[in-house]
């Protein structure tokens, strides 16, 4: 589990300001299930508080707005992580921090959109800040690509859940993945899971790599997992988690997918299920 801090150092606040650093924001859905959204635009306020800036909409935002409760990862560029809690307080569409995000260097010069909303966080709780685990990633992915491909008893062999595109994304060394899911107290915590992999189109393994200790206390029940490649590119996948069984030597265990998410602009949305096409009635 997270050992938790309730502000963070005043010496890792610079950290979290450059726009080259990965941001996670951790919502919980309509649907009661965690939900992962990509935030470069988020930084530590202060000590105590954070804040992100919305250039597009999108699910993680309302998601934010209408449960409050969230889990947040910083990544910077050379692998320093920092995870936590926090509960959103307010959204801005003026303020000094409106002026602050809009003022970077990857917004200022954007002639399309820019930041037009800042939302307001505090903080709930904070790790310290920690190394990504390379070796034990490295040993993971050794540990996963042991465990044959197969298809999933409990599925129909004609339903594809995972496309070839997304198993590649999930399964791929290098691709950051992180897992969510929801805590005792109903906050959503990220777990990074780099060395997961897809065996089958609805079934990705976790093994006992990096993140050991938290992963095999991962609750069953829902969670989401989100991948991203340095291309930025990304998908997300829901689904239901099952632990492995307790005298299971490689896996910690397995996600049955039953969502799987476009989560990169223009338009984010659900890939699977399939979603019916509503015929156009009017014209605007």
């Amino acid at each position: 589990m997270l050992n938790l801090h309730e502000r963070f150092l005043d010496e890792d606040l610079p950290c979290f300001i450059p726009d080259g650093k990965v941001g996670i924001l951790a919502t919980i859905d309509g649907g009661n299930r965690p939900h992962l959204t990509l935030i470069t635009a988020m930084q530590a306020l202060d000590t105590g508080h954070l804040v992100f800036g919305q250039f597009c909409d999108g699910s993680g935002k309302d998601n934010a707005r209408a449960r409050r409760k969230t889990g947040f990862l910083f990544m910077t560029l050379d692998k320093k992580l920092w995870r936590g809690k926090a509960i959103w307080r307010e959204a801005r569409k003026t303020g000094p921090e409106v002026e602050m995000f809009n003022r970077k260097p990857m917004w200022r010069y954007n002639a399309y959109f820019g930041i037009h909303t800042v939302h307001y966080l505090d903080l709930v709780g904070t790790t310290r800040r920690e190394n990504l685990p390379m070796g034990k990633i490295v040993s993971g992915v050794i540990a996963s690509n042991l465990l044959p491909a197969k298809p999933n008893p409990h599925t129909s062999s004609e339903v594809e859940v995972m496309n070839s595109w997304t198993r590649m994304m999930v399964s791929k060394a290098g691709v950051l993945k992180f897992l969510a899911y929801i805590d005792n107290d109903g906050y959503p915590v990220i777990v990074p899971a780099l060395s997961c992999r897809a065996v089958a189109t609805d079934s990705i393994v976790f093994p006992r790599a990096e993140y050991a200790d938290e992963i095999t206390l991962v609750p069953q029940g829902p969670v989401a997992l989100y991948a991203m490649a340095l291309s930025m590119e990304t998908v997300m996948v829901k689904g239901m988690y099952t632990p492995a069984p307790r005298n299971s030597i490689i896996k910690a265990g397995i996600l049955l997918v039953d969502q799987v998410y476009n989560s990169m602009p223009p338009v984010p949305g659900l890939i699977y299920p399939q979603q019916p096409l509503d015929p156009v009635k009017e014209f605007s």
